[in-house]
């Protein structure tokens, strides 16, 4: 291929495949040859492979609240991660590196700036992770999915939104005002919401009786027991580990319940869909109830944090997400849309700056 080669790094959860994959697409379609590198995790199996892409695979550990058994593993491992990564570098030679964030970031980057590389790191989240605060540091440049984060190091540092994948872009056409919420989606993040799926089955009878059909991913040893559940109730509802075709399931959904990873907020607010965040409660920081509340703020979604009396609380706020007056308010406050381009906008910035 004529143009640059760009090496990614991205393992963990969606929140970090998805859009290391979107920038991905962005610069494949400008005539760059992207590879990755991950820690050999099924979700990079499912999202980065089945979409095409070669995927090398380096084994990192991470540290974050794992303890002393987590660092020592850590300290362990660090020396043959190193030279594998080295070694691809050497090997597949690119003209840039780029993070998404999380622990397989961390020695991709590293490497780059020691061979004299430049290097694109994406900060998600509106409260910056452990890996991406010290790869500010080292990095070339740096993106922010939220104008109001902030790195440690912020000099290289610029506002581009959040990549969202071409598809839903699409979507977002597609996805007009409903006159009433009939269709509501449940989504726990990439590897399901335990305490989401519990409190939805305690909810299933109200459910019933406020009228919807659900699309509910939950996790994967939770789909017999939450099916079961629903048909006692006599609830229709459509029940999957995990949703391939999420534009056409945007296109369905009138409401959404979900975590508020980075995201899956950036999604919303594209999308312009109402929604009910449920925060993940461990997420470092908190990161993901401060995301939510760049949303709740606006008026596009409300929040309920899990603790003393989730279900009942997540009851009455599914009460007033899908009563057709405030559900109407939601849907027509405000919305700037401002990560449509997103992409496109990162996957220039990183060819220009091979370029240079």
């Amino acid at each position: 291929m004529a143009g640059p080669k760009v090496l990614i790094a991205a393992s963990g959860t969606g929140g970090h495949l998805l859009p290391a994959l979107a920038i991905a697409q962005a610069l494949r379609e400008r005539g760059t040859q992207v590879e990755f590198v991950g820690s050999g995790r099924p979700l990079e199996e499912r999202l980065i492979v089945g979409a095409g892409f070669v995927r090398h695979i380096v084994q990192t550990v991470g540290v974050k609240r794992r303890g002393l058994s987590g660092w020592l593993e850590f300290f362990f491992t660090l020396p043959r991660a190193v030279l594998q990564t080295w070694r691809l570098i050497s090997a597949f030679q690119p003209d840039v590196v780029v993070g998404v964030g999380g622990y397989a970031s961390v020695l991709p980057v590293l490497v780059a700036w020691l061979r004299g590389l430049p290097s694109w790191i994406h900060e998600a989240e509106l409260r910056a992770g452990l890996a991406n605060a010290v790869l500010s540091f080292f990095a070339t440049r740096v993106s922010l999915a939220f104008e109001e984060a902030r790195l440690p190091c912020m000099s290289r540092a610029r506002f581009t939104g959040h990549p969202i994948r071409k598809e839903l872009l699409v979507a977002s056409k597609e996805v007009g005002q409903k006159p009433s919420p009939k269709h509501l989606l449940v989504m726990g993040g990439s590897q399901g919401a335990q305490a989401l799926d519990q409190a939805m089955l305690a909810l299933a009878h109200q459910l019933k009786e406020l009228g919807v059909e659900l699309t509910h991913q939950c996790r994967e040893e939770n789909v017999q027991r939450v099916e079961s559940g629903y048909k006692q109730a006599a609830l229709k509802a459509r029940v999957l580990p995990f949703i391939a075709d999420m534009a056409a399931t945007y296109a369905w959904s009138d409401a959404v319940v979900c975590r508020a990873g980075a995201g899956t907020v950036m999604e919303i607010e594209a999308l312009n869909i109402p929604a009910l965040f449920v925060p993940y409660p461990f997420a470092q920081g908190n990161h993901q109830a401060a995301n939510a509340r760049t949303l709740v703020r606006k008026g596009k979604a409300l929040m309920v944090e899990e603790g003393a009396d989730f279900e009942r609380r997540l009851g009455e706020a599914l009460n007033q997400l899908l009563n057709t007056e405030s559900f109407h308010a939601l849907q027509t406050a405000p919305c700037d849309r401002r990560s449509l381009h997103a992409a496109d906008d990162i996957a220039a910035g990183i060819i220009e700056l091979a370029r240079v």
